[in-house]
């Protein structure tokens, strides 16, 4: 189990959501969601674990997410954007 020490803000140990990022902010994907199709969908978009992601900008009225994969802007849905797992760097 893992304590939190008092004065301890840092919370970007753990794996979130990729819709916990915000616009400018980079992370690699450590995780993808389940399921062996959602699992090829999200690679042949060039998703992939170990992968560097940006987040360029998020849309309003929960509208989609745009991301930089390598240089590669992807639009993405919140839906399955909560399906992908990224550790914060």
């Amino acid at each position: 189990m893992v304590e939190k020490r008092v004065g301890d803000t840092n919370t970007d140990r753990g794996p979130v959501p990729l819709t916990m990022l915000l616009p400018g902010e980079r992370a690699k994907i450590v995780a993808l969601g389940a399921g062996s199709g959602r699992q090829r969908h999200f690679r042949t978009m060039g998703l992939k674990e170990g992968k560097i992601v940006v987040i360029i900008a998020t849309q309003p009225a929960r509208g989609p997410l745009v991301i930089d994969v390598e240089g590669t802007l992807i639009a993405i849905g919140r839906g399955m954007a909560r399906q992908i797992l990224i550790q914060k760097i």
